[in-house]
């Protein structure tokens, strides 16, 4: 119980579960908080970066940001995926 591969898949089945019966915007909560704990694990594997940890600091700095501001959630939410995108990019060349 205390490997966190397990640990993240419990979180997901259960989130998954979750989603069913709460409000619409729960769901990307839901995966942005699974996508930070993804990113420890590839962090305790060695298998992460520094761009990769600065959309962890991202998430884990405003994931409570849809609490009390819808569209500011949506903002980040935009701006983890240009994030994402550019690190993809850079990782092509």
């Amino acid at each position: 119980m205390r490997d966190k591969h397990f640990q993240l898949l419990a979180f997901l089945i259960t989130s998954a579960r979750g989603c069913v019966d709460e409000p619409k915007l729960y769901g990307p909560l839901r995966l942005l908080d699974a996508a930070s704990r993804l990113i420890d694990i590839m962090e305790d594997e060695g298998r992460s970066s520094e761009e990769i940890s600065r959309l962890k600091e991202l998430i884990d700095e405003n994931i409570d940001v849809l609490m009390y501001d819808e569209e500011e959630f949506i903002r980040l939410l935009d701006e983890l995926t240009k994030e994402l995108a550019k690190i993809i990019k850079n990782q092509k060349t």
